[in-house]
């Protein structure tokens, strides 16, 4: 039987957090070292360029798995985006592959294996929501990245809605701009120019 905990001892616990600063501290604050966040979009919102930010950002200190299933590891716009955020310059953490969710349990059971999973996109890992919970029981000192397409403003599937209630990290983002809706929201109100270019044109256009 599990041992319950008084007030000092969960508020003397060790928590440790992502070191996050610049825009990202601005935008997140700093969000502990594991648990799920949730990224979803609409096509052409921005997506796809946030994540590989974030995963930039996070390989800056810890090994990063890209677990990359929507599109294949020789699509031309993937290998694009690798250059445009110039991800060679955490080569040494930065890893892509395309797992399946047995394939992916595998490999993180093996010593040294990444810290930080994105999974690009859920409903092309799993389907079920009991996989999705097996998995982050499994590992629950790494953090797992989903993505999810929106219908709206919403989730558009219902795997993709249980998985951004469940996740702590809550981003949707829209016009090349990821806001916050999770627990860890920083100074600026949880907002992130994902291309700042897009962004503006799109902000000027919405203004005529």
């Amino acid at each position: 039987m599990k041992k319950a905990l008084t007030v000092a001892n969960i508020q003397n616990q060790n928590v440790e957090r992502v070191q996050f600063s610049g825009k990202w501290y601005q935008a997140f604050k700093k969000p502990q070292t594991k648990g799920v966040w949730f990224v979803w979009g609409s096509s052409g919102s921005g997506k796809s360029a946030f994540l590989m930010q974030l995963a930039k950002e996070f390989a800056q200190d810890e090994k990063t798995l890209y677990n990359l299933l929507e599109e294949d590891t020789d699509d031309s716009d993937y290998i694009e985006r690798t250059e445009l955020f110039a991800m060679n310059e955490v080569a040494d953490n930065f890893l892509t592959v395309s797992y399946s969710y047995d394939e992916l349990i595998i490999y993180l059971k093996k010593k040294g294996s990444a810290k930080r999973v994105v999974i690009d996109s859920t409903t092309y890992f799993t389907k079920s929501f009991e996989e999705y919970m097996n998995l982050k029981r499994m590992f629950p000192d790494k953090i797992f990245v989903y993505s999810g397409h929106a219908d709206g403003k919403k989730p558009r599937a219902k795997i993709e809605e249980d998985i951004m209630y469940d996740a702590k990290m809550k981003i949707y983002v829209e016009g090349y701009l990821a806001t916050c809706k999770g627990r860890t929201i920083g100074p600026n109100g949880g907002q992130f120019i994902i291309w700042e270019e897009g962004y503006q044109k799109l902000q000027g256009a919405n203004a005529n």
